[in-house]
């Protein structure tokens, strides 16, 4: 394993190049305590550091874990997932093995983590314009941290709640790919308008907090980029005469309850056969979506009903989503190019509930305040207690 430190202008990279070795194998080698070491001169040497480095720079803590570490997070929140989120079964969402790394996807699997739903708004099947963001920057989604998932789900809110069709040529305008101890992410375009107030100031331990899920689910082509490729830096024009830059102001994060995220095309858990739409309201009036992100905001999400001549909520948005084909599970998953790292090992069995039917309530809380997660009873669904009538 090798310990590179690059120097961007005034930031600083630590890569990490790593052997074949498993994980295990790496991090109880007598080597570990020797790159410990170097990070601790590296930082006598250069104090000021801490100063210059990007908010994902803070959030990463070397450990005796190393940079990817092992498995470290709750079954049952992974199982509490899995069900809020309404993973099909076919979809085969695994929780790791204890010693696994996210490195380690079997073939045909893919690593998601859990701060990509619980903070970042991430949701499956995934949205067209995040398949845009995949193929146009040219990385696995087990590449992107967590940071990053919020710059494009947040830009994907805005847009939608303006009316704008979001765009990887608009998110260009505000934001340029870089990438942090080994993961992408984007940051704020110097000359441009920062359309992003309070993003979260941390995100602890996420790396270990990750599990594996059928590569189906996610329908585009995502090939692992070098992460010792040099980015370059694009100087774009910015475009400040356009009407949908213009429309874009700054806006706060917020970890949204589901029917914002419905209202905004960016989650499909609405019935088919709803004659309702959800909407933002404050009293009896209709708000713009926008608004919800905003704490002192006191409305909630409601319904209205259909116009006469408007087709169903669910037909409205469907094609903002990447669905999985048809029969993609139909057979065993097979190892594909860019899908897996060398050398996974076996994971054990987990035996996932059924998938749940129950749509969200239309009176839900829009979210969180300021930064703080929604508790899981506001933002979803609670789990279908077995009725004791009518039984089969």
């Amino acid at each position: 394993m090798g310990i590179y430190i690059r120097r961007e202008g005034e930031r600083f990279s630590l890569l990490f190049v790593s052997s074949l070795l498993s994980s295990q194998e790496l991090f109880e080698s007598s080597k570990c305590s020797s790159y410990l070491q170097i990070f601790k001169l590296f930082f006598e040497f250069f104090p000021d550091l801490s100063e210059k480095m990007s908010e994902e720079h803070q959030e990463v803590v070397v450990t005796e874990e190393g940079p990817v570490p092992v498995l470290k997070w709750d079954l049952g929140l992974f199982e509490q997932i899995v069900r809020s989120f309404r993973f099909p079964p076919e979809w085969d969402a695994r929780y790791p093995a204890q010693g696994q790394t996210a490195a380690d996807a079997p073939p045909g699997y893919i690593t998601l983590y859990e701060d990509f739903f619980l903070q970042g708004n991430f949701r499956l099947p995934a949205t067209n314009f995040m398949g845009s963001i995949l193929h146009h920057y040219n990385f696995h989604i087990s590449q992107m941290s967590p940071p990053g998932m919020v710059r494009v789900r947040h830009f994907e809110f805005l847009c939608h709640s303006h009316g704008i069709e979001p765009s990887v040529d608009k998110f260009r305008a505000f934001y340029q790919l870089q990438r942090t101890m080994g993961f992408f992410s984007f940051a704020s375009r110097g000359a441009a308008k920062k359309i992003l107030l309070n993003p979260p100031k941390s995100f602890h331990d996420w790396k270990p907090k990750f599990f594996f899920i059928r590569e189906e689910v996610l329908p585009v082509a995502m090939p692992f980029r070098d992460w010792t490729e040099a980015i370059p830096k694009e100087d774009l024009p910015i475009p400040k005469t356009a009407r949908w830059y213009q429309q874009l102001t700054p806006t706060p994060n917020r970890v949204f309850g589901e029917n914002v995220l419905v209202a905004a095309k960016m989650s499909d858990q609405w019935s088919p056969s709803s004659r309702e739409v959800p909407v933002l309201k404050i009293g009896d009036q209709e708000a713009r979506l926008y608004q919800a992100a905003f704490s002192t905001f006191g409305g909630s999400m409601g319904v209205r009903p259909l116009h006469d001549d408007e087709e169903s909520w669910y037909d409205q948005i469907k094609g903002n989503f990447m669905f999985p084909a048809a029969d993609a599970f139909a057979s065993p998953p097979t190892a594909t190019e860019g899908a897996q790292y060398p050398k996974p090992r076996p994971l054990r069995s987990v035996t996932l509930a059924g998938k749940e039917t129950l749509y969200l309530s239309s009176e839900e809380s829009v979210g969180s305040s300021s930064g703080e997660l929604s508790s899981w009873s506001k933002i979803f669904a609670e789990t279908c207690e077995e009725e004791e009538e009518g039984g089969a």
